[in-house]
């Protein structure tokens, strides 16, 4: 039962109302089917609009079933036309871009049904009508007859208490639109059927009651029906929703069906995200290129350790430390002077001492005069050495030999001096080799198995104290080596610090901010890009405005309108990253290439292979960040159009042409 109260419906015109429908009762009981006749602009469309929930902004009530829709919410409405009402157009107002069965089959799965068993039901119900070959064919492909049997069997498939028709043969030629008519009639006996049309011949040969407007007002009712008492009820169906697959198959055909703009679009777009993806992969391979040139001075394994406070480490506490978990060995560090005497005549110079391994592998740059030490008390000096103990500030070229000559099997002291200026004895040397190189520190080599660690050469009675110390680890687990630092700081009041890493971090800082900086200014092409897309889905919104109108009197609630826009914007977002990280990929490789060989190869000659660069370094990581971004910031770009577009009149939409 459908009852119709008081019903009045004003439109504003300038600074007055017009009423389009004006105090109207009426009551539609199942089996009616009624023909509502009238003049243009009598309100017979307004009233089929306002009895199929599309134009809700009433006075007076309208009630199905004993439920009043006076407080209907937009969700109810959308419940309402889903559950309760199916609408026959006269432009039958099929989507084009979905096959016959798809168009039959969205107002099933808006409640919730699987794809495949509304499609079985929609190819049930196009069989009834004959057009079971034609499941598969898009609505393009078929004739105006055909178009409107497809219509109706979407009308039909949810099994509606009602059946609303806006001019359903106004398309047809006389014939054919009998047909339609007839099969209305015959389908529908347990329904209500109102169909609006100004042709009063096939009113006559069809309807069991017409009702003609006139101004708004019913002129004349064939065969008025007194109310039906029916208890109130409350509204209790599934709310219509759009499958998530669903919005997809409508932005993706939306997007295909306008792929030429749509690369456009996101070429165009793709521009900022380029040049973020090539600011980053430059800082990445310039921060990449420094860390691995440190790693080959400082070893990232290495952690210098220091007292709180710059007390001193004594071996006791060295070997304490060598004993914890974790720790590979700990290496003394002494800071006080190693003093060379030659003759009883101290020379100030500080002297490094090194295994005797590091000169051999400097033999391609360095000359060795003399011999190889073959026992522990003898030793190889530099030629700076050489020159001080001759009282030379450097040795002349040509006269390395002569200097050698003077000062081979020469005996010297090594002393050690300690920070209150005491001397103690390490030994005795006779120099059997000096190597000529270019170092501007005074140097002693020792045989191969000794490297003058002065911890080894005092007396070992003695206890050893030195301000710092090297330790080497033997994992690289970051929460391991917290928990040592903390054991480290608590127990021993030592603070561990890893030289590579405080070099490093800090380079990470700088290149971080410098990054941030950079992508704030390439940024600014993003804001240009977020305006071009609204546009773009604003313009899609405008070209589908009937599609709005259609989706909503089946059914649709504003959100799944929203859902559409969204993921429309959401693929716009993705092609543009798609084209800018593939482009990104392609300018790295052939940057890179370019710096390689006209930049790396000639420095790594230069230096003997010292510094090993890659000017951009591509990151996965970072493809999936801007690639999500994009996709996210397109959808944000999206959100205005989409929201107007759920918030457009159906009623309008549906006439836009």
């Amino acid at each position: 039962m459908l009852n119709v109260k008081k019903l009045t419906r004003k439109y504003k015109n300038g600074s007055t109302y017009i009423n389009a429908i004006d105090d109207i009762n009426a009551n539609f009981n199942v089996g009616d089917f009624v023909f509502i006749l009238g003049e243009s602009g009598s309100g017979k469309s307004t009233l089929l609009n306002v009895l199929c929930g599309l134009d809700t902004k009433i006075d007076g009530s309208v009630s199905i079933d004993g439920i009043d829709t006076s407080t209907f919410s937009k969700k109810d409405w959308a419940i309402y036309r889903n559950h309760y009402v199916g609408f026959v157009f006269q432009e039958y107002n099929l989507i084009e871009h979905l096959k016959v069965w798809e168009n039959v089959a969205l107002p099933l799965q808006f409640q919730g049904l699987s794809k495949k068993q509304a499609k079985k039901k929609a190819v049930i119900e196009l069989e009834k009508i004959g057009l079971g070959k034609f499941i598969d064919k898009l609505p393009n492909h078929l004739s105006g007859g055909q178009k409107q049997r497809v219509a109706i069997a979407r009308a039909f498939v949810t099994d509606p208490k009602i059946i609303m028709a806006d001019e359903p043969t106004g398309a047809l030629d006389t014939a054919l639109g009998d047909k339609i008519i007839a099969y209305l009639k015959e389908k529908a006996k347990d329904k209500i059927v109102v169909i609006v049309t100004h042709d009063e011949d096939l009113a006559e040969k069809f309807a069991n009651r017409i009702i003609t407007l006139e101004d708004g007002k019913i002129l004349n009712d064939s065969n008025q029906v007194s109310e039906t008492i029916t208890p109130e009820k409350e509204l209790n169906l599934v709310r219509p929703r759009m499958k998530l697959s669903m919005l997809f198959k409508f932005a993706r055909n939306n997007i295909s069906s306008r792929i030429f703009r749509s690369i456009i679009t996101s070429s165009i777009v793709s521009i900022g995200y380029i040049s973020i993806f090539l600011l980053t992969f430059l800082i990445l391979g310039i921060n990449s290129s420094i860390a691995s040139t440190i790693s080959s001075f400082i070893p990232e394994d290495q952690y210098q350790i220091y007292h709180i406070g710059n007390e001193e480490i004594t071996t006791d506490e060295m070997a304490q430390i060598s004993a914890l978990e974790h720790v590979e060995s700990v290496e003394y560090v002494v800071t006080e002077q190693i003093l060379l005497e030659y003759q009883g005549i101290p020379n100030n110079s500080i002297l490094t001492s090194v295994p005797y391994d590091e000169v051999s592998l400097q033999s391609n740059t360095s000359t060795l005069y003399g011999e190889i030490p073959s026992s522990s008390d003898e030793i190889i000096i530099n030629s700076l050495t050489a020159a001080n103990l001759e009282g030379l500030q450097y040795i002349e070229k040509g006269s390395e030999e002569y200097v050698f000559n003077s000062v081979k099997n020469l005996t010297v002291s090594i002393k050690y001096i300690d920070s209150t200026g005491t001397k103690t004895l390490i030994g005795e040397y006779k120099i059997v080799g000096m190597v000529v190189n270019t170092s501007m520190q005074p140097l002693v080599y020792a045989e191969y198995q000794e490297s003058l660690d002065i911890s080894n050469m005092i007396n070992n009675d003695e206890n050893i104290y030195a301000s710092q110390a090297t330790m080497y680890l033997n994992t690289d687990n970051e929460d391991e080596i917290s928990d040592l630092r903390k054991t480290l700081n608590d127990n021993h009041d030592i603070f561990v610090m890893n030289l590579y890493e405080s070099i490093t971090s800090n380079i990470d800082d700088f290149m971080m901010k410098a990054l941030k900086i950079f992508i704030g200014i390439a940024s600014i092409s993003l804001i240009v890009s977020g305006i071009l897309i609204g546009l773009v889905v604003y313009t899609s919104i405008l070209e589908r405005i009937k599609e709005i109108g259609i989706l909503t009197a089946i059914g649709a609630k504003s959100s799944s309108i929203v859902g559409i826009y969204l993921i429309e914007s959401a693929f716009l977002g993705l092609i543009s990253s798609i084209i800018a990280s593939g482009v990104a990929l392609l300018l790295t490789k052939f940057i890179n290439g370019l710096f390689n060989n006209f930049i790396e190869k000639p420095l790594n000659l230069l230096t003997q292979g010292l510094f090993e660069m890659q000017l951009l370094s591509p990151n996965v990581l970072v493809i999936l960040i801007v690639i999500t971004f994009s996709i996210l910031y397109a959808m944000l770009a999206g959100v205005i159009p989409s929201l107007r577009a759920s918030k457009m009149n159906a009623v309008k939409a549906l006439r836009k042409e």
